[in-house]
């Protein structure tokens, strides 16, 4: 009797009709995989701990530094900035001159202007997996921000605090909308403590409007950030620990010129003897006396293989991992063609567009134009009431991130060209992807030519 098709291909014993997916499958393969379902919870769990690693990486590892410059360098440049949205001109105008000379005075700590703290607080996110600032407010009124370690946010704080509001981690929500209302922070770095065992820096509570707290969410429920590093510090860990293992290996090698065998030589290393034990030390190139009798053999070490393909393989892994490219992570620039670099640069491109228009600019931007807009209604510059008119496009901001640099500049403009000839694209979306302002180019550029005819410069008709 002929027998069905399907059975020609079921493997012996196994039950008819069966479906599995391998990646839920057990068995030795997945031996020390552990399985959560619960994300939140692991980075409630360890983020402290990886964001100690992740620092010490950052300040001793060359690649764990250069991803602490690449990514801030990045995502913020020399700063992303705001375009009012107001519909009059010359509101604009002010308001675009009166957060520039704002910027000079933003940083509390008068380390740099405002978009110098941008680049530092997206360090810090990079980094420590969260950034953490809160805006204070001077004298005059005018706000200032004061940037904080994201440890100062006390993860000890826990617990309920009344009917309707709980803390997790140092952050307080609202029961029923589930939104931050409060920041519980220490003036200070957690854990220290007093002579008497008391914390040295008490705990204040902080109204959220205050306080700017920038972090990559992960999962739902998730309340403080994870380090970026998260899925390279044991690979850059281990290395590290292959690289110092292959450098004291070539030392030894060129430590030892030869030894000199001699029934009445001298002990072959000099150095001081505690017990059976000797201290010794050797010079490049040493070439040794060895004593009456006695021999000194190295073992021969198998071949550690191709050391610099392992630590590629190794370090395209952890670009991958961070985000960046390889060429970004190892500064090695050697192999890369027109076509490879122009693909890699959108590619990241792409990638950092996402973390400034959905975290920077939400978590960061958005804030800090809503409190300094504030300030200009108590200083009488913008009217209450056009300000808390959502119509009036004040209470909003189009943040603009830094130019990006050209990978071919003719092939670019000129693609750029041909879109706006073709009514694809608009000439003002095309210098903001650029990171300008389209009417304040337009106003140089009339500027120029108005200059170029008072003082009767022949200007050519394509310049014009």
């Amino acid at each position: 009797m002929a027998l069905p098709f399907a059975s020609l291909f079921r493997r012996k014993g196994a039950p008819y009709g069966k479906r599995s997916l391998e990646a839920a499958a057990g068995g030795y393969r997945w031996a020390g995989r552990a399985a959560k379902a619960d994300q939140a919870a692991d980075i409630k769990a360890g983020a402290q701990l990886v964001a100690a690693r992740a620092a010490n990486f950052s300040l001793n590892n060359p690649h764990g530094a250069r991803i602490a410059q690449v990514l801030p360098d990045n995502l913020t440049g020399t700063g992303i900035r705001p375009k009012c949205r107001a519909a009059s001109a010359e509101l604009r105008q002010s308001l675009h001159r009166d957060f520039d000379i704002w910027t000079d005075h933003a940083d509390a700590a008068n380390l740099g202007d405002f978009y110098a703290l941008e680049w530092r607080l997206v360090r810090d996110m990079v980094v420590l997996g969260e950034a953490l600032a809160v805006i204070e407010t001077a004298g005059d009124g005018m706000p200032r921000i004061r940037q904080l370690h994201p440890d100062q946010l006390d993860r000890g704080k826990n617990g309920r605090v009344s009917d309707s509001r709980y803390v997790v981690q140092g952050v307080e929500f609202d029961q029923v909308t589930a939104k931050p209302v409060a920041y519980w922070l220490r003036s200070g770095a957690q854990g220290e403590a007093s002579a008497g065992g008391q914390p040295l820096f008490p705990l204040r509570r902080l109204p959220a409007d205050d306080v700017i707290h920038m972090f990559r969410p992960l999962a739902p429920g998730q309340v403080r950030g994870l380090s970026w590093y998260a899925p390279i510090l044991l690979a850059g860990h281990e290395l590290d620990q292959l690289f110092d293992a292959l450098l004291v290996r070539a030392k030894v090698s060129a430590l030892h010129t030869g030894f000199i065998y001699d029934q009445v030589g001298d002990a072959g290393y000099g150095g001081e003897r505690d017990g059976d034990t000797l201290d010794a030390g050797m010079e490049p190139g040493s070439l040794l006396m060895m004593p009456g009798g006695k021999r000194i053999e190295f073992p021969n070490l198998p071949d550690s293989g191709d050391a610099q393909s392992l630590a590629n393989a190794q370090l395209r892994a952890m670009a991958a991992g961070i985000g960046v490219t390889f060429e970004q992570l190892t500064g090695d620039f050697s192999q890369v063609n027109y076509s490879s670099a122009r693909a890699a640069f959108l590619e990241f491109r792409r990638f950092c567009e996402t973390v400034q228009h959905h975290l920077i600019v939400h978590q960061l931007c958005r804030p800090v134009w809503t409190r300094f807009m504030r300030w200009q209604v108590l200083q009488g510059k913008v009217a209450a009431r056009a300000f808390q008119n959502p119509s009036s496009g004040l209470q909003s901001a189009k943040w603009l991130p830094p130019s990006w640099p050209w990978v071919d500049p003719l092939k670019d403009a000129r693609a750029a060209i041909l879109e706006m000839d073709a009514n694809l694209r608009s000439r003002s979306e095309i210098i903001a992807e650029r990171g300008y302002d389209a009417e304040e180019i337009d106003a140089e550029i009339a500027a120029d030519s108005a200059r170029a005819r008072r003082l009767k410069i022949e200007v050519p008709d394509n310049a014009a």
